[in-house]
């Protein structure tokens, strides 16, 4: 366990313990997320054992993004078939069966790896598409060093499940299986990027437009799933679980949006948390899985001032055994939570902490969260508690209509400081500001026992 340090938070000074391992302890903290060997990246996943930080996964995989692969390509081709490439051409074909001579990267003569592809891409111009061939059982693209995607640039696979990409190589300062370019695409095809070598498995450009990622699994990787230094489009259909850092990790210098796509997206089982935002990027997640993870589902770590305010949004959420916590957010960052699931995680479903202009969001008078919490057995709840709750504003309202709870009204429990865990399980656990009147913060006029 690292040693402890102290988080800074607007009015008040906030005492949370940092632990930087897989322990069991459940003390709050301020911790710097975790490490990540991936490129450039400032941060990485926090403390299993508290609420400012905090298991196996499914390891579930998205559905191919296009129908069966074609059949290989004749490899009796002669040479009048395989015509170079027209200047105006905006498809290159890659196929790892092809046998026959020359491969120009048209179709009927496809190119045998995904680097040669790209290169004959870099040579056209427009919006280019590389389609790399499928099969199955997959077919594996052992690239020699890590494969630039360049913008208006699209790599097309046949499917994760059939078409594979395992590679490792200089990104920057980092290792990585892909670079992906502002305006560059990669879909329909596996990333992975293990081994004793092996880093990130896409690292995404800070860059305008913002790199898309959809159709796409980046699972196994020794870093994290993909590294995104600015704003990304990601899913749907994205899959970055078990991987040795997180499942998707925006660092602390970077900025822009985080924008997850509704979908089968899972980030599940990863060695730190699902979803790591340790910076100035927005979040905005229209559905999926953060299970599983060693850490965090879901960890905003944002930055402590003020004119850095964050305002997250987080919808179709389900984030279930988690080592620490559903979902954690820290330093100046408001947050919007709708029909989310935060269930069973080892020690509290949502970690909040205010701070002077942050707001919390969980289902305003008149409307409805539709977020559960809790349920009626034990075997339906968070360790420690549904929300913790730390409150450095003071004694004003929590606003939480239309939610399930473990009970309705939901149970609520004054502790002494943000960095101490409820003796027994509550609803609500929360923390005031020192000299603040305590008295129970949530209003909850409206609610269900869940799941």
């Amino acid at each position: 366990m690292r040693d402890g340090t102290r988080l800074a938070l607007g009015i008040s000074t906030l005492a949370i313990l940092a632990a930087c391992g897989g322990s069991g302890d459940t003390l709050f903290g301020s911790d710097d997320g975790g490490g990540d060997s991936g490129t450039g990246d400032a941060g990485g996943a926090g403390d299993s054992g508290n609420p400012a930080d905090g298991g196996p996964s499914d390891g579930a995989s998205t559905p191919d993004a296009t129908a069966d692969a074609s059949p290989p390509p004749d490899a009796a081709a002669d040479a009048g078939v395989c015509a170079p490439l027209a200047a105006g051409a905006t498809d290159v074909y890659v196929d790892s069966r092809f046998t026959g001579s020359p491969a120009t990267g048209a179709r009927a003569c496809p190119l045998p790896t995904i680097l040669k592809g790209m290169a004959a891409a870099a040579l056209l111009s427009g919006t280019r598409t590389v389609h790399v061939a499928g099969s199955t059982p997959a077919l594996v693209y052992g690239e020699t060093s890590a494969v630039p995607v360049a913008a208006n640039v699209i790599l097309q696979g046949d499917g994760p499940a059939k078409t594979v990409l395992n590679a490792a190589g200089t990104c920057g300062s980092g290792i990585c299986a892909v670079m992906l370019a502002g305006g560059g695409t990669i879909d329909g095809i596996a990333v992975t990027s293990p081994g004793a070598s092996g880093g990130d498995g896409i690292v995404a450009a800070h860059a305008s437009p913002a790199p898309v990622v959809k159709n796409v699994t980046a699972n196994g990787c020794k870093g994290s799933g993909v590294l995104a230094l600015g704003a990304i489009e990601l899913g749907p259909n994205i899959v970055a679980s078990n991987n040795g850092a997180q499942g998707v990790q925006s660092p602390a210098a970077a900025n822009g949006l985080v924008h997850v796509v509704a979908g089968a997206n899972s980030f599940d089982g990863n060695a730190a948390n699902g979803v790591n935002i340790d910076g100035a990027a927005t979040l905005s997640f229209e559905g999926g899985t953060a299970s599983g993870n060693t850490f965090n589902g879901v960890r905003l770590f944002g930055v402590n001032a003020p004119a850095a305010l964050t305002a997250h949004t987080i919808a179709g959420l389900t984030a279930t055994l988690n080592k620490n916590t559903g979902i954690s957010v820290f330093n100046s960052q408001s947050l919007t939570l709708r029909s989310s699931k935060l269930l069973t995680n080892a020690n509290l479903g949502l970690f909040y902490i205010y701070a002077q202009g942050t707001a919390l969001d969980l289902g305003p008078p008149g409307s409805t969260g539709g977020n559960v919490f809790g349920g009626a057995t034990v075997a339906d709840r968070n360790g420690k508690a549904g929300v913790y709750l730390c409150r450095a504003r003071g004694a004003a309202t929590q606003s939480a209509e239309g939610n399930s709870w473990a009970a309705c009204p939901p149970t609520q429990t004054s502790m002494a400081a943000c960095d101490v865990m409820p003796s027994a399980y509550t609803d609500v656990a929360y923390a005031t500001a020192p000299a603040t009147t305590p008295g129970a913060p949530v209003v909850a006029t409206t609610c269900t026992v869940g799941p």
